[in-house]
């Protein structure tokens, strides 16, 4: 920003910024004077839900009366280097996110769609 403060944003597959993410980011930010890391963990939230909302076919303003599918997504899809794009945990497989950080994800995008 011009006053040299420094916040994290989303942006699409086009490199566009998302500017509902945006917005809320920038508001974490400056008027609620959140650290800059803050923002940073914000947006990879919030990034992980649209990347949910938009593998299923969800819109992102209504699909948090699907929030415990998301909470299954999180704990069992693959991360970037994953190549499987569906989620199909076997007996004993191994979450890929654990408890701490689900519960991290969740209360930001909770926040994002307040």
């Amino acid at each position: 920003m011009p006053s040299g403060t420094r916040y994290w944003t989303v942006v699409d597959e086009e490199l566009e910024v998302v500017q509902e993410a945006d917005r809320f980011l920038r508001e974490v930010r400056l008027a609620r004077g959140r650290a800059e890391t803050t923002t940073k963990a914000y947006a990879e939230a919030v990034t992980l839900f649209l990347r949910w909302c938009a593998a299923t076919g969800r819109d992102w303003s209504t699909a948090a009366r699907d929030m415990g599918l998301f909470m299954v997504w999180l704990r069992w899809a693959p991360g970037n280097g994953g190549h499987r794009r569906a989620v199909v945990p076997g007996p004993g497989g191994k979450p890929v996110r654990g408890d701490a950080r689900i519960n991290k994800v969740l209360t930001a995008v909770r926040m994002f769609l307040l």
